[in-house]
């Protein structure tokens, strides 16, 4: 969850900031995209490490395949997410956005 969220984070402050930054010229979305990437990184490292665990949350009556589904579709999705952010911080090295 963190990794979708981190995203939505990104994107709406690569909006917000980008009057500041022509304003001051410092390039801040690069920093700000690295730091949430990290965020989104963070969920899947925990997931990672729940998956590593294992029986800590095992019920009886359930199946450890639906876990370990999960898991890895949390896992996958925050590199996925990580990613995308980090390009969007790149485009601004690339991108002026002061240009009108």
């Amino acid at each position: 969850m963190s990794g979708p969220l981190a995203w939505a984070v990104s994107t709406q402050l690569n909006y917000a900031v980008v009057e500041w930054q022509c304003a001051h010229g410092v390039p801040v979305i690069p920093a700000i995209a690295l730091m949430l990437a990290l965020l989104a990184l963070l969920g899947g490292v925990l997931s990672w490490r729940a998956r590593q665990q294992g029986g800590a949350a095992f019920k009886p009556g359930r199946t450890r395949g639906t876990e370990d589904f999960v898991a890895n579709v949390s896992i996958l999705s925050s590199v996925l997410f990580a990613l995308v952010i980090v390009m969007q911080g790149a485009a601004s090295l690339i991108l002026d956005g002061c240009l009108r």
